[in-house]
């Protein structure tokens, strides 16, 4: 597969969308819908976690794509599952859908209505190495879709998903099921029906915090096409924005036609989404304690050190003055007082020398049993925090997992 030239526009995430490459070499080809892996929620980016300390996660950048937008939800009855039809493509007979369509249109709570969109697509559901380069068009080269998660061809009427492995990541697939049904929604609403529905959307975009993600993720989905803010709009709005009592009324009747619970859909989305956020503010909770608890031991530790340092330096004194005091005439040495402050800071006030002397000697016992014990506590101290480093580690490296997962092609190769 050539790579991208390095003069064409990139989307905010560095990649080059697919229909810019296109477009570069002259190419046209039948429009594709795109769905990338969403970007981190601001104020709380997601990070990857290595040795305890914070990373900048994989870029999961929003490819652009153009939608078709014709519509066939006005033609009589009995036309068949002519619904899920885009004009000019073959029709396809009706095939049973797949227990997996099944399971993804259950998650995703789509009506009877978005059930017959999702099912008509044969919705193809792989791994990170099948569905290497799927979301790519067939007739020209296939170059790497960075980011793709997801894509609904409106002329050939199928969409293509990716599955994380990782079943704690089925909110994100089952996020990218909506989102491309919600696509083909859009393609099949009559022109003045979308017309009606694209300043509802705008004006819902206008109500989100100028700093919220979506409007990264629009903006990157739409690149140079601006004819596909609406549809980019309508998927993106649908599945991850919700506010009590739902969005404007006429854009939640437009919803309800596709999506039965369209609070528990947007639940989807912060669902899996809160539990990366949770896992790394676990993950930085725990850093930030483990950090403590190992100051505390190395200061443990040195203090440690310097104890017993002190207890072999006095210790060297007291023999030197004992065998000084010893050789001296018995006369002398019953003359003979003593004082002096033990390394510690105890006071040993003037007295007879062997007075003095037999008190540093208790305190050279006391210090002869009390430093082995500190040493074992500092130890078991060390120990814990060398196993809850080992524990922390693998917290992080289950969250790095996870957010490889959310890019395919990182994992494809």
């Amino acid at each position: 597969m050539p790579p991208a030239p390095d003069d064409l526009p990139r989307s905010p995430s560095g990649r080059v969308p697919q229909w810019v490459v296109d477009d570069a070499a002259g190419v046209h080809v039948d429009p594709l819908g795109w769905r990338a892996a969403p970007s981190p929620p601001p104020q709380r980016p997601r990070r990857r976690w290595r040795a305890l300390g914070p990373v900048i996660l994989i870029g999961m950048a929003v490819l652009g794509g153009a939608w078709w937008a014709n519509g066939s939800l006005g033609l009589p009855e009995g036309l068949g599952s002519l619904l899920g039809q885009t004009p000019g493509v073959e029709q396809q007979a009706p095939v049973e859908p797949s227990p997996d369509a099944i399971a993804f249109a259950d998650e995703a709570y789509l009506s009877d209505e978005g059930r017959r969109l999702f099912y008509d697509t044969r919705p193809e559901f792989l791994g990170a190495a099948g569905f290497a380069g799927r979301c790519v068009d067939q007739g020209v080269p296939r170059v790497r879709a960075d980011g793709a998660v997801g894509c609904y061809s409106g002329a050939a009427n199928t969409i293509v998903m990716y599955v994380p492995a990782d079943p704690r990541l089925r909110g994100f697939a089952v996020e990218t099921a909506a989102h491309e049904t919600l696509h083909a929604a859009w393609a099949r609403l009559a022109e003045a029906e979308r017309a009606d529905l694209t300043g509802l959307l705008e004006a819902e975009m206008a109500r989100m915090p100028a700093d919220a993600t979506i409007h990264e993720q629009v903006a990157a989905s739409v690149g140079e096409r601006p004819e596909n803010r609406a549809t980019e709009l309508f998927a993106y709005i649908g599945t991850q924005v919700w506010r009590d009592g739902g969005l404007d009324p006429t854009l939640e009747a437009v919803y309800g036609r596709f999506i039965t619970d369209r609070a528990a859909l947007v639940a989807v989305h912060t669902g899996w989404q809160s539990m990366l956020d949770g896992m790394a503010a676990d993950i930085q909770a725990a850093s930030q304690a483990l950090a403590e608890q190992e100051a505390a031991a190395a200061q443990d530790r040195a203090q440690h050190t310097a104890d017993a340092e002190g207890v072999e330096a006095y210790r060297q004194q007291y023999e030197a003055k004992r065998a000084e005091v010893a050789g001296m005439p018995a006369e002398q040495r019953e003359r003979l007082r003593l004082s002096w402050v033990w390394w510690d800071g105890t006071d040993l006030p003037m007295a007879a020398a062997d007075t003095t002397l037999a008190k540093a000697a208790a305190l050279l016992a006391r210090d002869d049993a009390e430093l082995p014990a500190r040493d074992a506590a500092i130890r078991a101290a060390e120990d814990a925090a060398a196993a809850e480093r080992v524990r922390v580690q693998a917290l992080v490296d289950d969250l790095n997992a996870l957010q490889r997962q959310l890019d395919p092609a990182s994992l494809a190769g």
